[in-house]
């Protein structure tokens, strides 16, 4: 709880600049009439979802404690919001259909995930995935349990020291500890926002062309989908890489017993890779708030050979 509220005024300086940054195109209010209605269209359905998902997540975060004061249902707090905004963009995209005429056009080509994906922060998504599943993984296997025997909630070093010129054993154990305990959920729900992100990919893929005037538009307003998706996967990850990076590195604190070069080096790590994801996770919500959009020009473009533009608005 206290590390979303320090990482508040970081996401809501991204939503600042990204909002003075946003990328806004504008049409004719006669031109692309069908991009635009399905732009609203998925646009209304993934506000929707990420409004749901801030209501879940805010009540992991503030109710969750009280039924769960161990943490677990707080730690699941990211992967509520991404979980919420991805299932707001595959209702949306799946019921945004083109209208069908008579007269029916389809264009020759092949569309991919791939040719869509925003490179620069699907490489990013998958460099948090990565060190993310790494401190998962690391955390369940040096998880040990705490003094009520709950398995992989604390981390214990074992050594024998020198005391009065004698070897006495002796042992020290920190906690909470991103093993097993945590571990365990925190997969499985990572695992349903990958499938969704996936799905959602997919969908956007998939939706049905518009005419064939407005491929263009289209096309872009399928790669800004693309790029919500990815970003929300992107909070998902870097809001728990952040945290667990944090709880690895509070476990490993110099103690009674000498930590190995491995644990120095990953302590290390994890003091480094901490602060920096919670960061960059405030930064992408920041940044998800505010996403690109189709604005229409009230008024007709002047036709060829007119000075200036005629016409009442029309509404």
């Amino acid at each position: 709880m206290g590390l979303a509220v320090l990482s508040l005024p970081v996401a809501l300086l991204a939503f600042v600049v990204a909002l003075t940054r946003r990328h806004l195109v504008t049409v004719g209010v006669n031109e692309h009439a069908e991009v635009v209605r399905i732009a609203r269209h998925a646009r209304a359905w993934r506000v929707g979802g990420l409004l749901a998902g801030l209501v879940a997540a805010a009540l992991a975060l503030t109710v969750g404690q009280s039924v769960d004061a161990l943490g677990r249902l707080v730690a699941l707090a990211p992967a509520l919001l991404g979980i919420g905004v991805l299932l707001g963009t595959i209702v949306g995209e799946l019921t945004a259909r083109p209208r069908v005429g008579v007269r029916r056009t389809a264009v020759v080509e092949t569309r991919t995930v791939r040719g869509i994906l925003p490179p620069v922060r699907t490489a990013l998504a998958g460099v948090a995935g990565v060190l993310l599943a790494g401190a998962l993984a690391l955390g369940a296997a040096w998880g040990g349990p705490d003094d009520l025997q709950r398995a992989g909630r604390s981390f214990t070093q074992g050594c024998r020291v020198m005391v009065d010129g004698a070897l006495v054993s002796a042992s020290s154990s920190r906690g909470p500890w991103p093993g097993s305990f945590y571990a365990v959920p925190l997969a499985a729900a990572l695992g349903v926002a990958a499938l969704l992100a996936l799905a959602a990919l997919v969908a956007v893929t998939r939706r049905p062309r518009p005419r064939p005037e407005s491929l263009g538009l289209d096309s872009m307003l399928r790669r800004w989908s693309a790029g919500t998706i990815v970003t929300a996967a992107l909070f998902t990850v870097l809001g728990t890489l952040g945290p667990v990076a944090v709880l690895i590195a509070a476990g490993l604190q110099p103690g009674e017993c000498p930590m190995s070069v491995t644990q120095a080096v990953v302590r290390w790590v994890a003091l480094l890779v901490g602060p920096a994801a919670l960061v960059a996770g405030a930064t992408a919500l920041g940044a998800l708030l505010v996403t690109p959009a189709i604005r229409v020009d009230d008024l007709p473009r002047p036709l060829p050979g007119e000075a200036t533009s005629v016409g009442a608005p029309v509404r």
